[in-house]
């Protein structure tokens, strides 16, 4: 199924990933969602945590997903 994931928007909003844990990982568009997502190294799509913030700042965004936990931040000393 083809779902057109991949694409890229062409109002990306962020020209470089923030300073973010999965700022490595790679980049993909959903159209279907409105989103860019960040897949984590076991293949599961988290939202791009640059795009919720741009998303919440031009009228809000949910950032609910089905998550393995990989886009929890680890705790910093």
């Amino acid at each position: 199924m083809d779902d057109g994931a991949g694409a890229i928007r062409r109002d990306f909003p962020f020209p470089e990933a923030g300073d973010h844990h999965m700022r490595e990982w790679p980049l993909v568009w959903h159209p279907a969602r409105g989103h860019f997502e960040r897949t984590c190294p076991h293949g599961v799509g988290h939202p791009d945590p640059d795009d919720v913030l741009y998303l919440q700042s031009v009228g809000g965004v949910s950032g609910a997903h089905p998550c393995d936990g990989c886009c929890i931040a680890p705790l910093r000393d």
